[in-house]
């Protein structure tokens, strides 16, 4: 086994804990696919071991932002050979972000931590002899602690924690406090949707052509800087799936699946149909349409059993069109 030394800035504050000590944590309570972190030690009391970050620049981020201490950090790692966007077929992506998720719930159920930054960067695999894959979801530094309480105020969560591109529609909103929503666990389900959508977009066959990519990779992903209604409009509408006309059966069967579910979050069917009597039945479906989603995505394991149900179904073609595609951005 390779393990790696990894020396990093950790964020000082009374609510994240030391690598090692969440890892700990998922271990004791037999969290699958475990991260591996063996041994972490920090610089508490050293001021050469600690520094600051710099305010963000207002015209960037308009949050009134405290000045954060970080505190060197030493930790000893498993490492793991391949990166998400390594995967070999369109099949072994679902396998990876199934096997994260299920990581992913299992933390926050039992071991009661929440890791707020599902992204491409911090879900990786390793290949069995076999040549089966196993997918893992690492680093855990900036988890929240479930077991504390949180809100608008608290130190964990100044800014938004997590990647952008992969953020969910609701933790990108402001809201009236002016400060982001703090995450809660569906927010990171909806993350795992996000990511799947961007990754089959870059690297699985599709009918988009580069420059029409480009373009819609922005405009969905990428506008740190503006209202994510683009972002919101595609889920709630599936309008940029079936404009990509994705040619794999699995990731087509798996991105419908979740949009279905996942764009209920954001639809209204009150402010939608309103009391016009001609559409009353209608809204009456939506309004049961949207309870039963959101009591399904209350359920944790929603998510690994919708991708186990795609994985296991025979009549789910993921061989066709199952190649690992780069596409090139302009």
């Amino acid at each position: 086994m390779i393990v790696l030394l990894k020396i990093s800035w950790l964020v000082a504050s009374p609510t994240l804990k030391y690598r090692h000590e969440i890892d700990a944590r998922l271990h004791r309570y037999q969290v699958p696919n475990d991260p591996g972190v063996y041994h972490g030690v920090g610089k508490e009391k050293d001021p050469q071991q600690t520094r600051q970050t710099q305010r963000l620049d207002k015209a960037i981020n308009p949050l009134e932002l405290i000045l954060r201490t970080l505190r060197h950090y030493r930790i000893i790692a498993e490492y793991w050979p391949f990166t998400l966007k390594e995967f070999g077929v369109t099949r072994e992506l679902a396998v990876v972000l199934r096997d994260a998720s299920i990581a992913h719930s299992k933390a926050a159920t039992s071991a009661k931590f929440l890791h707020p930054d599902i992204s491409n960067r911090n879900i990786m695999f390793k290949r069995n002899a076999a040549g089966t894959v196993e997918g893992y979801l690492i680093d855990w530094d900036l988890s929240l602690d479930l077991t504390l309480a949180y809100d608008q105020s608290t130190e964990v969560q100044p800014e938004r924690m997590g990647t952008w591109q992969f953020l969910s529609i609701r933790s990108v909103q402001m809201n009236e406090t002016g400060k982001p929503l703090t995450q809660d666990r569906i927010d990171d389900v909806e993350s795992v949707y996000h990511l799947m959508l961007w990754m089959a977009l870059r690297y699985t066959a599709h009918e988009l052509k580069s420059t029409a990519l480009t373009y819609m990779l922005g405009e969905n992903f990428d506008p740190i800087d503006k209202d994510p209604h683009v972002r919101r409009s595609n889920m709630e509408s599936g309008v940029l799936n079936g404009e990509a006309r994705f040619s794999n059966h699995g990731i087509r069967t798996v991105l419908r699946r979740m949009r279905f579910v996942l764009c209920q979050r954001y639809i209204d069917p009150q402010s939608v149909f309103e009391d016009d009597k001609e559409f009353e039945a209608q809204r009456k479906a939506a309004e049961v349409e949207k309870t039963e989603a959101l009591k399904a995505l209350d359920d944790c394991n929603w998510l690994p059993n919708l991708l186990n149900a795609a994985l296991d179904d025979d009549k789910i073609d993921w061989e066709c069109n199952k190649g690992h595609v780069n596409h090139v951005l302009v």
